[in-house]
């Protein structure tokens, strides 16, 4: 979009992936994961990254893109792709089960089904709850992962269905505020960063996170932010 500088774009601060100050359309001293992914790649490409913040919302929409590539726990899909562009993977993920504090911890997919579910609009949390789980409760549906977060805080929401490392960084950072992070799903989705569909930056970035893999930077990022062990989070069958 701008000569020299890779415009970056973020959505909700999501801790240990990329959180920071918005100013309006600005991200300000953003820090994480994909702000180390992104930073790298800018680097290697000899340009300057400059952090924007879009509303995920919008990310998947048809059109014009007011970023260069953004970096949201997007998990590849074929649906989405049909209007935007995904680079090749930088995380794999489960979808994961954050309880609020009066929850019941489930030890199956039939102890989920009864409590008061909840996710984050066009995730693919929501989707694995209205196709596979079919709860007893409809579902709660926030547009913001900040608003479904809140929802678990003061216990309208039993059990957030979202992306295992995503509840997983919350419930660390925030220890306190929730119960326990009650399983995981196991969906070996695969995150991707996003385009605007036949960006020519596509094969670009493509190399370059082939490349972040290869020389075992992305493993360090990952060391660095999460030190979790996922598969420590029981599988819930």
């Amino acid at each position: 979009m701008t000569p020299g500088t890779l415009v970056v774009a973020f959505g909700d601060s999501a801790v240990n992936f990329a959180a920071g100050t918005v100013h309006g359309s600005t991200y300000v001293s953003p820090k994480g994961y994909e702000v180390d992914i992104s930073t790298a790649i800018a680097k290697n490409l000899g340009l300057k990254p400059k952090f924007v913040y879009t509303p995920w919302a919008k990310l998947f929409a048809p059109g014009h893109k007011s970023f260069d590539i953004s970096f949201q726990e997007a998990t590849i899909t074929a649906a989405r792709a049909k209007s935007v562009d995904f680079t090749h993977s930088y995380f794999n993920a489960n979808q994961g089960v954050l309880l609020s504090k009066k929850a019941k911890t489930p030890k199956s997919i039939a102890d989920l089904k009864q409590l008061q579910t909840c996710a984050q609009t066009d995730t693919t949390g929501l989707t694995w709850i209205q196709q596979h789980l079919h709860p007893t409760k409809t579902p709660l549906i926030f547009q913001s992962t900040a608003a479904a977060f809140l929802s678990v805080q003061v216990g309208r929401c039993d059990a957030l269905i979202l992306d295992t490392p995503i509840v997983a960084s919350e419930k660390k950072a925030h220890p306190t505020a929730y119960g326990a992070v009650g399983g995981q799903i196991i969906t070996h989705e695969q995150y991707g960063a996003v385009l605007q569909k036949g960006s020519k930056l596509l094969p670009v970035v493509n190399a370059q996170i082939d490349k972040l893999w290869k020389n075992g930077s992305i493993a360090r990022f990952q060391k660095k932010w999460f030190n979790v062990n996922f598969s420590e989070i029981p599988a819930l069958k």
